[in-house]
């Protein structure tokens, strides 16, 4: 009889997702022992959480463990009671694709040290181990509810790896250097803590996501140098993660916002907002040049026609806004802004210089993490000149 963890197994390789290298490891490790019995999951893929008890519906629990989705085991750091649903997801297990694509991406070898920054659940931390040996394995967690409940999973399926509860930031001095060392949490740009740069051996390599305040990022590769300085780039694998809980930022309500607020500034613009914002790569250029910056596109249908939508900009710390939307003629937008930021402005600016540059790609840009300074670039500009 064919296993729920070998059905998963199989599905995912047939569609490219499991590496040869991970094979053993990931049908070894039951992500079942690793998820609550109470959970959230979106089970049609509508962007709607709802809460599963394994109690009392147990298969519908199980197809949700072993399918191709997060599951999410807490949300606004346990405030939010099951079954409710929260506002901000705070802890789940990763999609089973993007976790083997991030463990592929990390390219780990017999013999080497990693520190996961993020434990959750302790899955991950499972098929490190699995793959590499208990020992051979760290990772710390910032909540202490998630911290002992990953070791107990750990320590139920004969895992000894440690599981640190502390600020993920600081990494792990006392069980440095690593080889490798694989962050599950988002981390702003500019703000890659050095620590984990320090605790890295010359030539290794440290894994994690990015993103600015206007959007989640690439998943960034960086190497160690040896004068301390991490150069890195992005992986092809597109990842979206929580943010480090140190470095949350606030939201804004679109909701309650008017898009037609007559004290607004009127002016026109012929850039098209949705080319602008929604594709990967302007999208990417405007987000490391205009900082404290969020956006929204209406309709939040896929595939909805913008022509009748409004594209949104906010700064929730100036309380700055703007909105774009069609005009009566085809090639011309209406933009209203208002507070002491000109957001379209800026990312009007930040468009015009991706287009000087000749498009650049996501693949396009390095990253530099030094003692004192961070610098994002694009590196087909002769004079490495960056935005920041």
């Amino acid at each position: 009889m064919t296993t729920d963890i070998t059905a998963l197994a199989d599905t995912l390789q047939a569609k490219g997702h499991l590496p040869n290298d991970w094979d053993e490891a990931f049908r070894s490790v039951l992500r079942e022992r690793f998820i609550p019995d109470r959970i959230w999951v979106d089970e049609h893929d509508d962007g709607h959480d709802v809460a599963l008890d394994r109690a009392s519906e147990p298969q519908r629990w199980r197809a949700a463990v072993y399918s191709n989705r997060v599951i999410v085991t807490q949300f606004d750091d346990g405030d939010t009671v099951w079954p409710d649903v929260g506002y901000r997801p705070t802890s789940s297990c990763s999609m089973p694709s993007a976790v083997l694509g991030m463990l592929d991406a990390l390219d780990v070898r017999a013999g080497m040290r990693v520190l996961e920054i993020g434990t959750g659940t302790g899955y991950n931390a499972a098929l490190l181990a699995a793959r590499l040996g208990d020992e051979q394995v760290a990772t710390v967690e910032v909540d202490p509810v998630l911290a002992e409940q990953a070791r107990s999973s750990l320590i139920a399926i004969g895992c000894t790896s440690t599981v640190v509860c502390g600020d993920g930031a600081a990494g792990w001095r006392v069980g440095a250097p690593f080889d490798r060392v694989i962050v599950t949490a988002a981390v702003k740009l500019g703000r890659v803590p050095y620590s984990w740069v320090k605790q890295t051996t010359p030539g290794g390599v440290i894994l994690t996501p990015l993103k600015t305040d206007f959007t989640t990022g690439p998943l960034l590769a960086f190497v160690v140098g040896q004068d301390g300085t991490a150069t890195g780039r992005a992986v092809p694998l597109r990842v979206a993660f929580m943010e480090m809980r140190a470095q949350r930022t606030p939201v804004i309500n679109w909701d309650g916002m008017r898009w037609d607020d007559p004290d607004a500034d009127l002016s026109h613009t012929d850039v098209m907002p949705w080319t602008t914002l929604g594709n990967e790569a302007p999208r990417w250029a405007t987000a490391v040049a205009v900082p404290s910056c969020r956006y929204e596109l209406w309709p939040r249908t896929p595939g909805r026609n913008p022509r009748h939508g409004v594209a949104w900009l906010g700064d929730p710390l100036s309380g700055s806004w703007a909105s774009v939307i069609p005009a009566e003629t085809d090639d011309r937008y209406e933009v209203r802004q208002s507070g002491p930021r000109r957001l379209w402005d800026e990312v009007e600016a930040a468009y015009s210089w991706w287009l000087d540059q000749g498009k650049p790609t996501l693949d396009q840009w390095r990253f530099t993490v030094s003692p004192d300074r961070q610098t994002a670039t694009v590196a087909t500009i002769a004079d490495h000149g960056a935005l920041r």
